[in-house]
């Protein structure tokens, strides 16, 4: 028996952008977690997406390692096709999604335009974590191979927030300093008696694309100098970072972030969040979504 898919690019402005998410169709199906681990090995993306529309949770997210949890992108894949396949509930020009992880909702907006599924966003209420104790800038410079002017002039500071997951996030002064950056895997190895998280979100205001606020990048030890991963994940952490800045005033606040390099792949994201003093802060994710295919596995 064959299973259809569809390859999405998500967060994309533009076809052949953005990050590509594999999303099956298993209607009538059922797979064990053995061969769904190896369908997403066979598409080698980040990240693959099972629609499954008779299970109460109707969509899971696999890759070659087995279950993950949903994140940005395959958040905004499952409500794509979600609403093509008709689960979403119509709520007039917009249609609604809900996936359940955890012991909490996740409720994604898709607009209707005209039966096809437009720009989608969907909401998170956050309550980080926040540890202001980094390690000397000088010491962060040189474990990312920069100069330590990049990061000391910016108007922000390094900060830990936590979260799904802690994350080591770094302002620069420009994208293509953030660009340029890459581990030092000596020095790296040093810092992390200091910390409690491997993973590095670096960002500076301005835009590769000339669209946005802010420029993003993801940086981990398993990386390769010159790959760019999505950074929809860390995207919680980033909003409960600028939220957590004093001269960011109670009320909604409203920015986009580039990811990618001037030769790769590049994604745009969307995010508006609401502060309050003494509340969590309550924040929506979105972007485009672009169908790039369509096909089928003929031995799954």
């Amino acid at each position: 028996m064959t299973l259809e898919y569809a390859l999405l690019d998500v967060f994309a402005n533009a076809p052949f952008q953005g990050t590509q998410i594999p999303v099956l169709n298993l209607a009538g199906r059922s797979l064990d977690e053995a061969t769904k681990k190896a369908i997403a090995s066979e598409f080698q993306q980040t990240e693959t997406v099972f629609i499954e529309p008779e299970k109460p949770v109707p969509a899971s997210v696999y890759n070659a390692r087995g279950p993950q949890r949903f994140g940005a992108h395959t958040i905004l894949a499952a409500a794509y096709m979600a609403f093509e396949l008709g689960l979403c509930k119509k709520e007039g020009q917009f249609a609604s999604f809900l996936l359940k992880q955890d012991r909490g909702l996740i409720e994604s907006f898709i607009d209707d335009n005209g039966g096809t599924p437009g720009a989608i966003q969907f909401a998170r209420v956050l309550s980080p974590t926040v540890d202001r104790y980094t390690p000397e800038v000088a010491r962060l410079a040189a474990a990312l191979n920069t100069e330590e002017k990049h990061i000391s002039f910016s108007k922000y500071k390094p900060m830990v927030v936590s979260v799904d997951s802690p994350t080591l996030i770094v302002p620069f002064t420009r994208p293509q300093h953030v660009l340029a950056a890459s581990l030092d895997h000596e020095r790296w190895v040093e810092l992390l008696g200091d910390m409690y998280t491997s993973e590095v979100f670096l960002f500076a205001p301005g835009s590769i694309t000339g669209a946005t606020e802010f420029h993003g990048r993801l940086l981990n030890p398993g990386l390769a100098r010159d790959v760019f991963p999505p950074i929809g994940n860390v995207m919680p952490e980033f909003i409960a970072y600028l939220a957590e800045q004093q001269e960011t005033v109670a009320g909604t606040h409203t920015f986009s972030i580039d990811r990618g390099s001037l030769d790769s792949r590049k994604s745009v994201l969307h995010a508006e969040f609401d502060k309050k003093p003494g509340k969590e802060v309550r924040c929506r994710i979105g972007g485009n979504v672009i169908k790039m295919g369509e096909g089928r596995l003929l031995h799954a």
